[in-house]
This record gives C-alpha cells, sequence and structure tokens, in this order.
C-alpha cells in the first residue's frame, strides 16, 4: 500500500507553481502567497505558460514544502473546505496568479469557468412534470455544442431529441481523423467548464482522446437514449398557429419522419460540411482524392507523389506524416499562415499533475483558470487596430507588430538553410488576422527534400496531376483537399422556413446574420449554437463561446415551458443594429483588415463568422436575455 504522505509530495513536484500558490492562498486564506517572494513572473510575450513561474530553486522548494502542510488535511478530509473567498480576494488571486491586474468585473465569468459559480440558468417557476412533459426542444447534431445543450436540457427535466446524420457523436471529433488531426486549444479550456476532465494524457491532445471525451459524456448525463443516429433533418417550417416546428427527418434507409417540436436548436457547427475548391478539371484526376475530413486511409502513400492543396490548420497537422512516407510531396500554397511555437504541444501530462486535479480541493478550477487566461483575452489588445498606429499594413498596433517580429524569427529559425522560402512564407496580413495555428513542425517539414512548396496560381487538375497557371504541370499519385468547409452556408442543405415562408438560405445568402449569433426574425424559438459571427479568432476555446450561448438558450427555453409564452422572435430592428455594431467593429479588428482573405468573410469582404468581442464581452450580452428585445406572442 503507498504511503499518502509520499504520494501527495511526489505530485506536488509536478506541480504547476503559481497554480500551486493560487490554491495555497484560497484554501488558507493567507495573503503571504499573494506577495513577495511568492510573486511569478507575468505571462511571458509568446504566450507560454510557464510551470516554474519564474521561481529559482530555492523558493520553488520552500514552496512545494509549504504546500504539503497547506494541502494535506483537506485531501485527508480531516478539515473542512473554507467558505469560497469573497470577490475581491478571488480577483486578488486571480491577478497575483497571471501576474497581471484583472478589473474586477470579470472575476465572476472566471468564478464560472471554475465552476466555483454556477452558470446554468434556472428555473424561476419550474412547471409540473406533467406540463413538462408535453414540451419538446429538437437539437440538430450531435457534436460538442449539441451534447452541451443536451446536457442542460436533461439537468433541468425538458424533453429534448437530437438528430444525428453521423453514428456516433462527436461532430468533428469523429468525422476528422486524418494524421496528428487534434485540438489547437489546451485540453483543460477544450472541454466543458462543468466536465473538466482531468485524465487528459496531453496538453493539447488528438482526435481519438477528443472524441472519446466527448463519447463519454454523452453516456455519463444519459443522453445517447434521446439521440436518433444516421438520420438527417431535411426541412423545419414553422407552423404560427400552433407556434411549432414542423420538422421532417430521413435516415440511412430512406426512411422519412414528420414530428412537431416546441423549439428548435441548430447545433450543426460552422465546419461540419466539406468545402471542394472551384478549381477546373477536378473530375478528371483518376487517382484517388479526398478531402482531409475524410482521410481514405485505405490509400496506402507510401512511395507516392502526392498533392496537398491548402496549407491551413489541417495540412499543418497531417503534413509531417504524410512527407515521412510519401516519395514527394507537393504543398500548393494559396496563402500563408502564422505559426505559433509551443513546447507543450506533445508535452504530455505528468501522473502527479493529474493526481493534483483530481484530489487536491480546488487545484483543477484554479489551472483551467489560468488557462481560460492564458490562451483567452489576454491577447484581445493586439488585436485592436491603434488609429495612431503608422503601419496599418502589416500590423493592428504595437503589441500586433512585437508578435509579428517574434513569429517571423521563428519562421526563419525553422527555415534553416531553407531561407529563400522566406517570402512565400512571411503573411502579408496581420498576426490574428487569422487564427493562429500550432507549429507542428511546418518549416521543418517544407525544407525537406522530398516536399516543394508551390505558391503559384492553380490553372486545372488532368487525370495524372495539376497543371499551373504557367504551363508546369506536377505528376501526381494521390491529391488531398486540405480546402476547408463551407463555412458560410449555416445550416444548409436543410431547409428551414419560418413564419413568413421563406428559406433561412434565401434569407441569408453568403451574408448571415443573427442577433448574438443566436436568433433570427421570422424564425421565433429557433435558436443557432455557433452561429453567425461566433467563432474566435485571438484564442481561447469554442466551447466557451457556446457554453455562453446555452446558459443565454436555455433561459429563452425556460421562460417558454414556464409561462404563457408560445413564441419568442428576435425584432427586426434590434438584429438591424446588433448586426450593424458586429460589422463597424469587425473593421478595426485583425481579421476584419483589408489584406485578410479568409473563410471569415463573404463575398463582399463581410465578416460573417467571427465574434467582434472578447470573451468578458460576449459573457455579458449573452448572460441575461432581454425579453423586450423580443416580439412574445402568449
Amino acid at each position: 500500500m503507498s504511503n499518502p504522505d509520499k504520494v501527495l509530495r511526489n505530485a506536488i513536484e509536478c506541480a504547476n507553481l503559481p497554480t500551486l500558490l493560487a490554491v495555497m492562498s484560497h484554501l488558507s486564506g493567507d495573503e503571504k502567497w499573494l506577495a513577495a517572494p511568492y510573486l511569478p513572473n507575468p505571462v511571458p510575450p509568446e504566450l507560454l505558460a510557464d510551470d516554474s513561474g519564474g521561481f529559482n530553486d530555492e523558493i520553488a522548494s520552500e514552496i512545494r514544502i509549504s504546500a504539503f502542510d497547506v494541502i494535506k488535511p483537506y485531501v485527508d478530509k480531516t478539515k473542512a473546505l473554507p467558505p469560497v473567498p469573497n470577490l475581491e480576494k478571488m480577483n486578488k488571486i486571480m491577478s497575483v496568479s497571471v501576474g497581471e491586474p484583472l478589473p474586477l468585473e470579470q472575476t465572476p465569468m472566471f468564478l464560472e469557468e471554475m465552476g466555483i459559480t454556477n452558470r446554468d440558468a434556472v428555473w424561476r417557476d419550474k412547471p409540473p412534470t406533467s406540463t413538462l412533459d408535453a414540451f419538446l426542444v429538437t437539437i440538430i447534431g450531435a457534436g460538442m455544442s449539441g451534447l452541451c445543450a443536451a446536457i442542460k436540457l436533461e439537468e433541468a427535466g425538458i424533453p429534448y431529441r437530437i438528430i444525428e446524420k453521423n453514428s456516433e457523436v462527436g461532430g468533428t471529433w469523429h468525422e476528422n481523423t486524418y494524421p496528428a488531426c487534434g485540438v489547437d486549444t489546451p485540453n483543460y479550456f477544450y472541454a466543458y467548464s462543468f466536465d473538466k476532465n482531468p485524465e487528459w494524457s496531453g496538453y493539447f491532445s488528438k482526435q481519438p482522446e477528443l472524441f472519446e471525451y466527448f463519447d463519454k459524456c454523452t453516456d455519463k448525463y444519459a443522453l445517447r437514449k434521446n439521440i436518433k443516429f444516421n438520420t438527417e433533418v431535411t426541412s423545419a417550417i414553422y407552423d404560427e398557429k400552433n407556434h411549432h416546428w414542423q420538422i421532417s427527418t430521413v435516415d440511412a434507409d430512406g426512411n422519412e419522419n414528420v414530428f412537431y417540436s416546441n423549439a428548435l436548436i441548430s447545433a450543426v457547427g460552422q465546419l461540419n460540411r466539406p468545402k471542394r475548391p472551384e478549381i477546373p478539371g477536378l473530375e478528371n484526376f483518376k487517382g484517388p482524392m479526398f478531402h482531409s475530413s475524410n482521410w481514405q486511409y485505405e490509400h496506402d502513400l507510401k512511395g507516392k507523389r502526392v498533392a496537398v492543396i491548402g496549407t491551413g490548420c489541417s495540412a499543418v497537422q497531417f503534413l509531417p506524416d504524410t512527407a515521412e512516407k510519401a516519395e514527394q510531396v507537393f504543398v500548393f500554397q494559396r496563402t500563408p499562415n502564422w505559426l505559433l511555437p509551443n513546447p507543450d504541444y506533445y508535452r504530455e501530462v505528468a501522473e502527479g499533475h493529474k493526481w493534483l486535479l483530481q484530489h487536491v480541493p480546488y487545484y483543477e478550477a484554479w489551472n483551467r483558470f489560468r488557462a481560460v487566461r492564458l490562451f483567452g483575452d489576454v491577447t484581445w489588445p493586439a488585436v485592436v487596430l491603434d488609429p495612431e498606429w503608422d503601419d496599418k499594413g502589416r500590423s493592428m498596433n504595437e503589441a500586433s507588430d512585437a508578435m509579428r517580429e517574434a513569429l517571423t524569427d521563428h519562421i526563419k529559425e525553422g527555415l534553416g538553410h531553407r531561407q529563400d522560402l522566406l517570402e512565400k512564407v512571411v503573411p502579408t496580413f496581420p498576426v490574428w488576422g487569422k487564427r493562429l495555428i500550432i507549429d507542428n513542425n511546418w518549416f521543418s517539414t517544407i525544407t525537406r527534400s522530398n516536399v516543394e512548396l508551390v505558391s503559384d496560381t492553380i490553372a486545372s487538375l488532368t487525370d495524372s496531376g495539376i497543371t499551373m497557371a504557367d504551363g508546369k504541370h506536377y505528376e501526381v499519385d494521390v491529391v488531398i483537399l486540405a480546402t476547408g468547409f463551407e463555412s458560410n452556408r449555416f445550416l444548409w442543405p436543410m431547409d428551414i422556413r419560418g413564419k413568413s415562408g421563406v428559406s433561412l438560405e434565401q434569407v441569408w445568402g453568403d451574408d448571415p446574420r443573427a442577433y448574438l449569433g443566436i436568433t433570427v426574425p421570422d424564425y421565433p424559438n429557433m435558436f443557432c449554437l455557433y452561429g453567425p459571427n461566433t467563432n474566435i479568432v485571438h484564442g481561447g476555446s469554442i466551447i466557451y463561446q457556446v457554453e455562453c450561448q446555452v446558459r443565454y438558450v436555455m433561459s429563452c427555453i425556460m421562460e417558454l415551458a414556464q409561462t404563457d409564452i408560445k413564441s419568442l422572435e428576435c425584432k427586426e430592428d434590434v438584429n438591424v443594429d446588433y448586426n450593424n455594431e458586429v460589422q463597424r467593429l469587425s473593421e478595426n479588428l485583425a481579421w476584419g483588415h483589408p489584406d485578410v482573405d479568409s473563410w471569415y468573410k463573404n463575398s463582399k469582404g463581410r465578416v460573417v463568422n467571427n465574434s467582434p468581442f472578447c470573451f468578458q464581452e460576449y459573457w455579458e450580452r449573452t448572460h441575461d436575455p432581454k425579453f423586450e428585445n423580443f416580439i412574445i406572442e402568449r
């Protein structure tokens, strides 16, 4: 039998010291741990969290020895947990932990993210079960956002049904299985705030473990019984007379079904329908061709000549593995991207750290807080245009320009002897014009002798390869499309019709607009998760955005279920004013920069995917619905 004291001491050796200090102050109430010489260094400018906190060996040892004495009674359960410190004290701990003063008004948001205070919408007057049994919410999609909504409906006792086109849950993490597929957000932020998962094997996990997390959540919260797999929604038509949605579905065998629902939640995401590039002759190629989101492992790449079209996140992840196997790889690049080095990308989580997360009170909460702050709004000041900044063509402000210089130095180092590639791979747009991609040895890979980076324009595909605009032809055996998704066609190909009977696709086209990214005029009792202008670029986790949205949606659905209100419909003027504000703000953010050509924008250059708000601002706007912004029918 292991010695409990030894186990605790060994685990403390694996601790992140700023997190450990926060736990010690939280549990003991002693402000000694919030003053010199126990002040961790500020966050490094390259956005890398340092477990050491910058302490020398002597101070680090003193912290660990003291931590044992502070923590042990709570691990042994010989001492009751103290009350949660007041807002001011929690704010002070937060500020010290990340080495910068944080506004007091941000503290409630962080406390929700940490799971210390409740984020959930609550019943004002919960209806009896008999009333709720007659109420139904339909969720389209069993990915991350659909499961989140289902969990909260399940906990609230509100009947729901999930329609899922795939055979499994997980959405993105079920569909995408290409080599090295993984998340670009630290795991401790890429998990539900109410189910933090102390068992992650790495700091940036790969697809199998991410799918496993959402699959386990499905069973943990008893959702599977309400999911209809291998089934697609073909249409959803609002019945104004009866205040419900008529939903039509078809399963994999062609069986059609029609049912009615009081509310409809779209949880289909923005990145769920692969986009084929508009290149002439795609159908002419005789060899294997597949999209990265539908990787075809039956085609062995060993010894093959492989064309990779696209250089976004997916390509950055799978290229090293592809280059190891193939005889020759031609990488066709339209525009280069900014890549961020991170030494934690393949770092495994020490067993001792996992133990702390599971057994030490509040360690998991403070560990998440640091992840939220260090990979969230800490970067926001660098994405906002300084109107006095002289060089607006290359950067947004001084901080943005400093990051550009740092990342350019990283590129130069990665290219080594191939500095001739520098002009091809340094982006012309500001950093954060597109989401930073975690570097998966991209630059060293494109310098391999069997890899050629091609930045000229593709003219067409032939039966045996790719022809460029200048006439040069590349003979290849396999073509891999890393060309993204139909991100601007949010609910396509479903036919969604509101009160007026007009299809939402016709209303939106490639210019989708929704209030808070959630509700749409003329479509009562319909709510979007990860809808228009809710994507995040400056950092962080889309799960954060979705949890904010789910709280908002749950508040609306509870209002429908607990009152005589039959429909909630966003007012047209509210939607117009909000979206005008979104565009006005977006013009002065990095991703709205005129030199940024990305899937974030529609054909007219309007930003339709990204949120113009920092995390704190979006949390404030979505925390509690303003029902005066809705047309209400009783």
